[in-house]
């Protein structure tokens, strides 16, 4: 299975959702976002103009992408947890949405934390050729 081009859409949005949450987009973020909206098969002038303007565009949607399979949103949500630590802090609001997100597709309280730990403990650093998403495009 793949992922609908709203999906698609919508992992994008989520993951910009995601870097704005501390309100300062910083450049290990940024060129994870390039990558992934390549993969995503979006226009590279749409992805930099998204994150441009991201921190002042009010007219993005803030509901949390919800996925019509589990396995998409933990994957999405595995990518999520990578970029977030990529500048190496988490932030609490980062931690509030990705929360949110699992709340919202229907997977335990605990899955953030324990997806956290597992990816800590695997010292896996966010790079643009592990994107857990990719196997669903």
């Amino acid at each position: 299975m793949k992922l609908s081009m709203r999906e698609k859409s919508e992992c994008f949005r989520g993951f910009l959702l995601l870097i704005a949450q501390d309100r300062v987009i910083k450049t290990e973020e940024r060129e994870l976002l390039r990558h992934i909206g390549k993969v995503l098969d979006f226009e590279k002038r749409f992805c930099e103009e998204a994150m441009d303007d991201l921190l002042d565009n009010i007219h993005i949607p803030t509901d949390p992408p919800v996925f019509s399979r589990r396995e998409y949103a933990e994957a999405f949500l595995n990518d999520c947890v990578r970029i977030a630590g990529a500048d190496r802090d988490l932030h609490p609001d980062e931690l509030a949405w990705l929360n949110h997100i699992a709340r919202a597709n229907g997977l335990p309280a605990s899955w953030v934390d324990e997806a956290i730990r597992e990816i800590s403990s695997r010292g896996i650093a966010a790079e643009p050729s592990r994107m857990e998403i990719e196997a669903y495009i």
